[in-house]
């Protein structure tokens, strides 16, 4: 018997569930992870793209003059409305726009320092047309900047075009240290210039004033320096090739390498220790980059509060009068009538979703300085262990939304300002009480130790846990050594090698 299979396209009907993020969804998730800053920039494109939306700024923009001269402590330009750390375990907050989103992003994270760093936007090209105003077009005024003053020098070491066209588009890649960050091969690429005639300009640039600039790493750098002194040497050269046996404080094998004696590196070192490993950072040039707090942390008369920041928090409003009046001259046309509609919903949920992402991390925060009332009194020592679990249980929400909430924000306490996520750390078990001990807390005891050692007899990370296991913290060796690198801390031999070079150059 022969059976014939017959393969024909059809259409099928099934039915099933399935999770759809609408985009107002979206949008709510969206707003819950930005900062003040960043929510100022994304409402103002709305305000921009939505006719009944109007932020706070333009509606003091038809004040009278004299309700804008008043000045007022930015500190009382927070939010009016205070949560205090008693606040009450209440229940979810309604419409929590990701309680049924199931996303794991739990993390474990350190009090650190934050730190923003300043970057450069590149200019310009390599056509003739664009090098006559060669200054104007590819760097920025910056007053009393290392910029400026190299400018000035670049006019008077190069003459052709060409060259002083190449010159700008090194100095747009100077750091504020003074190195030169992008490859010199990829800036003679852009420019469509020879590599050769690339490096003959990038060696007269390094003749400028101060020395060791347009370097591209620390050895060049301190060549140059020593060049310009008059102190360079065959074996001071073989020794700046040898950074990382000189950080090590190897004498012997360097001195082995220079064909000198032991007596004559600690001399090169006292040489090398009157070099700038940052010439460009002498010149008070460029205004740090100022970051606001989202939250400000004060003390209360029976505790803590917590406020957002208003001074950085924008405002939006829905203008219904207007709306009513495009609703009154938009029925007669169906397709503007559809659009005016769409806005007016568009711009009604963005304000709700607006208010709910500042209820939901205030609440969040609070949680967050309710537990770490012990940090705020008394230092980094008495961190608690927190995790986004013992949060989201508290006030009623998903992990997911206390992760997003604490992802990006910054909270100014009396303390400093730190990341909302650094208040989360992992424990680790105490011998005596059993009550845990957070990880950050545990770094902070060890970087204490070792910055109060003596240096030329340094603890070791043994002596270190033993230390520490005084304190009824349980910590092993390996765990020590693990923080200690984390921190960015040498090992005890290490510290002993570099404490006795000091020695011998004192």
């Amino acid at each position: 018997m022969e059976i014939h299979m017959q393969l024909s396209p059809s259409l099928n009907i099934k039915q099933r569930q399935s999770l759809v993020m609408t985009p107002q969804l979206q949008q709510a998730i969206k707003l819950l992870q930005m900062t003040n800053l960043d929510l100022t920039q994304y409402l103002e494109e709305q305000t921009f793209e939505n006719p009944f939306l109007e932020t706070d700024e333009e509606i003091n923009h038809t004040k009278p003059e004299a309700e804008d001269k008043k000045v007022t402590d930015p500190l009382d330009q927070t939010n009016k409305t205070e949560v205090d750390v008693t606040l009450e375990n209440g229940s979810a907050i309604n419409d929590d726009p990701t309680k049924n989103e199931d996303y794991d992003n739990r993390f474990d994270c350190s009090l650190v320092e934050y730190d923003s760093k300043n970057s450069q936007s590149g200019k310009g090209s390599g056509n003739d047309d664009q090098s006559e105003n060669i200054i104007e077009a590819t760097v920025e005024e910056r007053p009393n900047s290392l910029y400026q003053h190299l400018e000035k020098q670049i006019l008077l070491i190069l003459d052709s075009k060409e060259e002083i066209f190449l010159a700008m588009k090194f100095l747009e890649h100077i750091e504020p240290s003074g190195w030169l960050i992008k490859p010199i091969e990829e800036i003679a690429s852009e420019c469509s210039i020879e590599i050769g005639f690339a490096e003959t300009i990038l060696y007269k640039l390094q003749s400028c004033e101060p020395a060791g600039i347009f370097a591209r790493d620390l050895k060049e750098c301190l060549l140059i320096q020593a060049k310009s002194s008059g102190q360079n040497s065959s074996s001071l050269e073989i020794l700046l090739n040898n950074l990382d046996l000189l950080a090590k404080g190897d004498f012997k094998i360097l001195a082995k390498k220079c064909n000198c004696d032991p007596s004559r590196i600690a001399s090169y070192l006292k040489i090398i220790r009157g070099f700038n490993p940052k010439p460009g950072a002498m010149f008070e040039n460029d205004l740090p980059q100022i970051t606001s707090p989202d939250l400000i942390v004060r003390k209360a008369k029976d505790g803590w509060a917590v406020d957002l920041n208003k001074s950085t928090l924008p405002t939006v409003f829905v203008n219904e009068n207007y709306a009513d009046k495009v609703n009154a001259k938009s029925k007669s046309d169906k397709d503007d009538n559809n659009f005016a509609n769409q806005a007016l919903a568009s711009a009604r949920w963005l304000k709700r979703a607006l208010e709910q992402r500042n209820t939901t991390t205030l609440k969040i925060s609070a949680e967050i300085v309710r537990r770490q009332t012990d940090f705020l009194d008394n230092g980094l020592d008495f961190l608690k262990p927190l995790s986004l679990k013992d949060v989201a249980e508290t006030v009623g929400m998903h992990e997911s939304t206390v992760s997003r909430v604490t992802a990006g924000l910054l909270m100014s306490t009396p303390r400093g300002t730190f990341t909302l996520k650094s208040f989360f750390s992992v424990s680790i078990q105490s011998s005596s009480n059993g009550v845990g001990t957070s990880a950050a807390a545990v770094r902070h005891m060890i970087s204490r130790m070792i910055s109060d050692e003596i240096p030329a007899k340094p603890m070791s990370d043994d002596a270190i846990a033993k230390n520490i296991s005084k304190r009824g913290v349980r910590l092993a060796r390996r765990t020590v050594a693990k923080y200690r690198e984390i921190l960015h801390i040498p090992s005890s031999s290490e510290r002993r090698r570099k404490a006795k070079m000091e020695m011998s150059m004192s």
